[in-house]
């Protein structure tokens, strides 16, 4: 597995435990000391491509923005991750593991591409 993530503010820290566990390299923003400082996404961005992690957040329609803003730029991102609410729900800390443990078990890059995690079929 080669996906690094960087889970953004809107996702449960715990959800970068349980990816750890499951042998995924995974941190969130707390753990790292920025959450609740009020940086912007661009911010968030930068930081996860200075580390070479793909950002996994619920903020899609503001990262699908800056997706679309740096491509026209000619900037690239190790690729962002996007998660549906109703596909999985925030507070399925177990689900969310589990869909981003097997995105990253069947991709080796996703650079510069935005994108749903699919959710695990039952």
């Amino acid at each position: 597995m080669s996906l690094a993530f960087l889970l953004d503010e809107d996702i449960s820290f715990r959800v970068a435990e349980g990816l750890r566990q499951r042998g995924v390299d995974a941190i969130s923003v707390q753990e790292v000391g920025r959450a609740n400082r009020h940086l912007s996404d661009e911010d968030q961005l930068v930081f996860a491509v200075s580390a070479g992690r793909v950002l996994v957040t619920y903020n899609r329609a503001d990262y699908q923005v800056l997706d679309a803003t740096w491509r026209m730029q000619g900037r690239t991102h190790a690729g962002i991750l996007w998660c549906a609410e109703r596909s999985i729900p925030r507070r399925a800390i177990g689900d969310l593991v589990r869909a981003i443990e097997a995105f990253a078990r069947q991709h080796d890059s996703i650079e510069g591409v935005c994108l749903a995690l699919p959710r695990l079929s039952a």
